[in-house]
């Protein structure tokens, strides 16, 4: 949701939160975020633990926060385009590029999952935004777009040839480009997507992160940044 006008903005998710906060406590609860110099304000139902229901994508994390200021930095390269998430979990990070995208489409492969990233969808009322499930081990079938975009999706090793596959299922033409956002928890699982990706044939840079600040954000010098695309 974005408005130009600060104090409508403030009104409209004041009454919001204070009709979410009169609810009773539950093992979930609705985060407010901020990004773009509070230009977007977008609410989110989260699990106030780690792993809940067999999942970690019912909660937002480091890579995400970090991938929505810095996508709000570049709009450019978002404006009026095709946008597919892997991984989506809450939807936090595609729902932050629904106000200058033509169309987000959240994906992720967890039932739980899907139905939080729709919550996100319906809370904010984004209308450019659809929610699709997605499994790396299958064909990505008719989802398609212009830029593809991912944070927090790399910590099983054994689930990187297929996440590698999926993004070069998704970049059909030589303009098409992914955006994988990565905590570096552990050196070795980020290597080994480095390896699938060259074995893929696919191209990969590291980004700068270095001038990103936020106030959700503790260490972004964790975080790296790869942009992908076709050879």
């Amino acid at each position: 949701t974005q408005s130009t006008e600060s104090s409508g903005i403030n009104a409209e998710y004041g009454d919001m939160m204070t009709a979410l906060l009169s609810r009773p406590l539950s093992s979930n609860g609705y985060r407010l975020y901020t990004f773009d110099n509070c230009a977007t304000f977008l609410v989110t139902l989260e699990s106030v633990m780690m792993c809940s229901k067999g999942t970690t994508g019912l909660q937002s994390w480091q890579a995400c926060f970090v991938a929505c200021v810095w996508a709000t930095r570049n709009k450019e390269l978002f404006y009026q385009k095709r946008v597919v998430e892997l991984g989506c979990g809450v939807g936090l990070l595609g729902a932050s590029l629904s106000p200058f995208s033509s169309h987000v489409t959240l994906t992720d492969h967890h039932g739980s999952v899907l139905e939080s990233a729709q919550g996100t969808v319906s809370l904010n009322k984004l209308s450019n935004v659809s929610v699709e499930p997605l499994d790396w081990r299958a064909p990505a079938g008719d989802i398609s777009g212009d830029v593809v975009i991912a944070a927090d999706v790399v910590f099983d090793p054994a689930l990187l040839p297929d996440l590698v596959n999926t993004i070069k299922t998704l970049l059909r033409r030589p303009d098409n480009v992914c955006f994988l956002f990565s905590t570096v928890r552990n050196r070795a699982t980020f290597d080994r997507l480095l390896e699938c990706l060259e074995g893929a044939g696919l191209m990969f840079e590291s980004l700068d992160l270095s001038y990103i600040h936020h106030y959700l954000i503790e260490n972004v010098s964790d975080v790296k940044l790869l942009k992908i695309t076709l050879k």
